[in-house]
């Protein structure tokens, strides 16, 4: 048996000595522990990643379609890990930027209480998404057949964005500082080009 610098480690995780011969019913087993790691999925997403304290839950009646289109068009990220299947439906976690998560699920009328907007008619919410580079984003979700419903513009109060709807009816404000726009080579007007918000 040697010493050298990964001695602490294997105090800590003992793995087989290299020294002795191999061991298979070893080897079966840590492999096991290995792969049932590997394949857990814990059934809190809190757990996965430090969540944002108020989110979003959006509904939708297809939250499958929804899900395929925000990742596909808005360039937002499933947290796999924090899936929860319930056999003809699931929810699932969103991430966009350092911190921002949505939760996608079915409407669910007759627990929650919450419906897509297309069940209303149209939505009572906008979410707020801020993105590192708007233009990018916009040009992105452009190509991609976003329903853009606002142009890319510049705001009196100093950022640069641009709204689109989903396939189910939820607004969507993608936004960028000014600042961040000047920082990263951006052209920034004198002048706004939109005057209210």
């Amino acid at each position: 048996m040697s010493n050298d610098d990964l001695d602490p480690l294997r105090r800590l995780r003992p793995d087989p000595d290299p020294d002795e011969p191999a061991e298979p019913t070893v080897f079966a087993r840590e492999k096991e522990r290995l792969m049932t790691t590997i394949g857990a999925r814990p059934s809190d997403p809190y757990a996965i990643m430090r969540m944002p304290d108020i989110f979003p839950r959006l509904a939708y009646a297809d939250e499958a379609a929804a899900l395929e289109y925000l990742v596909r068009v808005f360039q937002l990220v499933e947290i796999r890990e924090a899936r929860t299947d319930f056999g003809d439906h699931f929810l699932a976690w969103l991430r966009i930027g350092g911190d921002g998560v949505v939760m996608v699920g079915r409407a669910n009328a007759d627990v929650h209480r919450i419906h897509s907007p297309h069940d209303l008619g149209g939505t009572t919410i906008q979410l707020m998404v801020r993105v590192n580079n708007v233009d990018e984003h916009y040009a992105h979700a452009r190509r991609e057949g976003a329903d853009i419903t606002m142009e890319l513009n510049d705001a009196f109060y100093g950022e640069r964005r641009y709204e689109a709807t989903d396939l189910e009816g939820h607004r969507w404000h993608f936004a960028e500082p000014l600042e961040d726009v000047r920082a990263r080579g951006g052209i920034v007007p004198d002048t706004p080009r939109a005057g209210l918000p």
